[in-house]
């Protein structure tokens, strides 16, 4: 909340720009670019803050219970008594001003309070509700889901957002959205770790390796008897995750492999995810480790459901298809802090 009573302007421009906003029904977290996918694991959340948490994931489509909890954890770490130096209050660091306007007396207990978490959580969800709005004009333009622009507008206030249409190039505020998208990942039940810029390509529970690198008998008939790849057992739909941050170099159709995704993550190094379902991003597209980016299938040649998933070293500036050497995954994404 560092920017409430700093940015006069900022808080004049919200004002102006929220009132059209308002009347618009929110977007999906979903259909947002590169969005964090993948459901509420209740669990993580403290049980004497769980059902408040669940309801404020209600309020809005794009801002999830876990982007609540997120924040709840990084603002005050769970504690309902929290009093930042600025004077920001409560589980959800209100300051005076802001919770004014928007603080209730949700459990009916004859007062509201930024102190009581019933009553700070479901405010908390309704502010960043309408953050989420006055963000979407931002939305496509910055490749961003609306809940990392909203974070950013909350750290360093709405004007900031328009003036950069996007997450603005301040380190702090940088730093604030990657935390929380972290932190957001920790509180989804089938969401992957991320690693520095690396991430599994699967969640944890679909990470069944099956066929691994190199020389193999062919398990069916035009299969590969020198994998390339790594195969992954993972049901069909199951969400594909981008394994590093980069730009979508290929996603179409490739004989044998069905549809893959190519994604060029810097240095000569690319990531390929064969077999899916449905692809959902396009070529040209930024990711970041941990995207949603399709969906597990059975499409190319093979013998059903499951994950081909390749690295490929030396690969040429601006080169495509299959460019690059195909190298032994599992060694490699382990020294990036990824392993199975």
């Amino acid at each position: 909340m560092k920017w409430i009573g700093g940015l006069l302007l900022g808080v004049v421009l919200f004002v102006v720009m929220l009132v059209p906003l308002l009347i618009q029904g929110a977007q999906s977290l979903n259909d947002s670019p590169n969005p964090l996918t993948g459901s509420l694991d209740a669990a993580s959340i403290p049980e004497e803050y769980r059902d408040y948490v669940i309801a404020a994931g209600n309020v809005c489509a794009d801002v999830p219970a876990a982007a609540i909890a997120a924040q709840i954890e990084h603002e005050s770490g769970w504690n309902p008594r929290a009093v930042s130096p600025v004077g920001a209050q409560g589980i959800a660091q209100f300051m005076p001003g802001t919770w004014a306007t928007y603080g209730r007396d949700v459990d009916k207990n004859g007062k509201a309070s930024p102190f009581d978490p019933a009553d700070a959580i479901d405010a908390q969800a309704r502010f960043m509700c309408e953050l989420t709005r006055f963000v979407q004009p931002f939305v496509a333009a910055s490749g961003r889901p609306a809940i990392e622009l909203a974070w950013a507008a909350y750290n360093a206030g709405p004007a900031r957002i328009t003036q950069y249409a996007g997450i603005p190039p301040f380190t702090e505020t940088q730093n604030y959205v990657a935390k929380l998208r972290e932190s957001m990942a920790a509180f989804l039940a089938d969401s992957v770790p991320v690693s520095g810029s690396w991430a599994p390509p699967l969640a944890k529970q679909h990470m069944i390796p099956t066929s691994p690198f190199g020389p193999r008998g062919s398990p069916c008939a035009g299969c590969s008897s020198n994998h390339q790849g790594q195969d992954f057992g993972a049901p069909s739909g199951a969400t594909i995750y981008a394994a590093c941050d980069g730009i979508v170099d290929f996603a179409g159709q490739m004989s044998g492999y069905g549809n893959i995704t190519f994604i060029n993550c810097g240095n000569g190094i690319r990531t390929g995810y064969a077999h899916q379902s449905a692809i959902r991003v396009q070529v040209g597209q930024k990711v970041e480790a941990g995207d949603g980016i399709g969906a597990v299938g059975s499409t190319g040649v093979g013998t059903g459901a499951h994950l081909h998933f390749e690295v490929r070293t030396g690969a040429p500036a601006g080169g495509g298809g299959l460019s690059g050497t195909p190298t032994d995954p599992r060694p490699f994404m382990a020294k990036r802090g990824v392993k199975w």
